[in-house]
């Protein structure tokens, strides 16, 4: 054994029956000095049955056999997910205010114990994860360690004389019989349920989820993406109340779905995530917004996008439909194929432009338009590409998380995201001088054609500052916080205009 700690050479807890059941008639025993822990929201900044959930939507027939499992009960359930969910258990966020102070009371005398609802094969590997722990117990296939049995199960070994350290009103029961109490989460709405009879040893408050939070996970500055559904308004010569509602409308119904499918993705991905520098400070990655949270968020995202689905043309919803596919497609596997996913995210923008061109009156599907966005949306998704490859290859990383790129790849991707560049700079001066395009409409289309010095020039810069390790981020925000960017953007609405009168 090391330390304190009750486990054998595997890492496995010793049998209840190893540690000597201490007599409540023994005075040693009458001081609290034993911890019992809760592991999910408390230990953990996280929920393993939700962990074990996320990690399962990518296995849609294990998903289905551990949904069968739950006829048998929720215990039964809960040891399915445990063998078909192959969670990490280095990566899932903890509670390090709470677990340093947990090493403290160890090094200080007092026997620690860890109780948890979840399975208890998930349990004991969180509990030789942090090695301060001389029991682990959780629910097995018959049992469900919850509520009245949890306490039961304390109590049988440990008697009354323990502290319990819990983050919810759930745990309140085992609060009133033991007396002792850490709290953890929101601590103040804890105290206030509290009978007068329990004793607050210690409270680690954790921050609530704010709308800050929520605005981060679901993306709200990705939105900007969807303004190219007014992308075709701008270069068509109706512009009407009518269209530019509809274009409205179809700006926010993306923006609803495509925050939904951020959410699925981030779920999916919360391994990558985690091992990723940056992305570990995602809000569900970090353990700052519940996983719980996300799955209930998302059907609520899709039925607002559906009521507004209903005001606009149904092509627009095969639009959307097709939208959806294609990026849950990509959170499960197309992200992992290299070159694949770039065609993908290409595809996606260009479904914007597409999505903008059949619910304004009279729109005209030009290839040439549609080709442009595929080349141009091509070299910015591999401009993001060649960041993570480089900052990957400045750690030393051999391949990126998640991804099917090696750090060796850098060059490879910026040939061909240059390349696909400087090609959507001579397809939009076809697309221009088409004598089908919007522009022919124009008093002066001649003018259109400063567009693309300007999407030239903007692509060859990117490039540029990624090439010198300045690209930091999603090319879409380096260009809303860019005042270069911010500058081209508004020349080309006002060359767009000028070419009109």
């Amino acid at each position: 054994m090391i330390g304190r700690s009750r486990f054998n050479i595997n890492g496995q807890a010793l049998n209840e029956s190893a540690t000597p059941k201490p007599d409540p008639m023994d005075d040693d025993h009458q001081v609290t000095d034993i911890l019992v822990v809760d592991m999910d929201g408390t230990l953990l900044r996280t929920d393993v049955l939700f962990e074990s959930l996320a990690a399962l939507l990518k296995q849609p027939w294990s998903l289905f056999v551990v949904m069968v499992s739950l006829l048998r009960g929720r215990p039964a359930m809960k040891a399915a997910m445990a063998r078909h969910a192959d969670l990490d258990i280095e990566q899932l966020p903890a509670n390090a205010a709470l677990v340093e102070w947990l090493h403290r009371q160890r090094d200080a005398g007092r026997r620690l114990a860890l109780y948890s609802a979840s399975n208890k094969d998930i349990v004991d590997r969180v509990a030789k994860r942090f090695g301060v722990f001389e029991f682990a117990r959780g629910s097995d296939g018959r049992t469900n360690l919850a509520g009245d049995r949890k306490c039961e199960a304390i109590e049988a070994r440990y008697g009354t004389q323990f502290c319990y350290i819990g983050d919810s009103p759930r745990d309140l029961p085992i609060w009133r019989r033991c007396g002792k109490a850490v709290l953890v989460g929101d601590v103040d709405r804890l105290r206030g349920s509290l009978v007068a009879t329990v004793t607050v040893e210690e409270s680690f408050p954790v921050p609530r989820a704010g709308i800050a939070l929520w605005l981060r996970a679901l993306r709200i500055h990705q939105w900007v993406k969807n303004a190219l559904v007014f992308v075709p308004l701008l270069l068509s010569s109706h512009v009407t109340a009518g269209n530019i509602v509809s274009a409205t409308l179809a700006f926010v119904t993306l923006g609803l779905v495509a925050s939904a499918t951020y959410l699925i993705n981030d779920l999916m991905d919360l391994p990558a995530d985690r091992a990723h520098p940056a992305k570990r400070q995602r809000p569900f990655a970090s353990g700052a917004l519940s996983i719980r949270a996300g799955f209930i968020a998302v059907p609520f995202l899709a039925g607002a996008a559906a009521v507004i689905l209903a005001q606009l043309p149904r092509q627009f919803s095969v639009v959307v439909a097709v939208y959806v596919v294609c990026t849950i497609a990509y959170s499960m596997r197309v992200k992992e194929a290299p070159i694949l996913d770039l065609i993908v995210l290409a595809f996606l923008f260009t479904l914007r432009l597409v999505a903008g061109m059949v619910v304004i009156e009279a729109a005209r599907f030009s290839p040439w338009l549609l080709t442009f966005s595929m080349f141009f949306f091509f070299s910015v998704a591999s401009i993001k590409r060649y960041g993570e490859v480089r900052m990957m290859a400045a750690r030393g990383t051999l391949e990126v998380a998640g991804r099917g790129y090696r750090s060796s790849d850098g060059g490879f991707l910026m040939t061909i995201g240059l390349t696909a560049g400087l090609c959507s700079t001579l397809v939009f001066f076809i697309y221009l001088v088409d004598p089908a395009s919007p522009a022919y409409g124009f008093a002066h289309p001649e003018l259109m054609w400063i567009i693309c010095v300007i999407l030239g020039y903007w692509l060859s810069r990117a490039w540029l500052l990624a090439s010198r390790g300045m690209m930091h981020v999603d090319p879409v925000l380096f260009a809303l916080r860019d005042r270069v960017s911010l500058a081209l953007g508004a020349l080309t609405i006002v060359v767009s205009i000028a070419a009109r009168w």
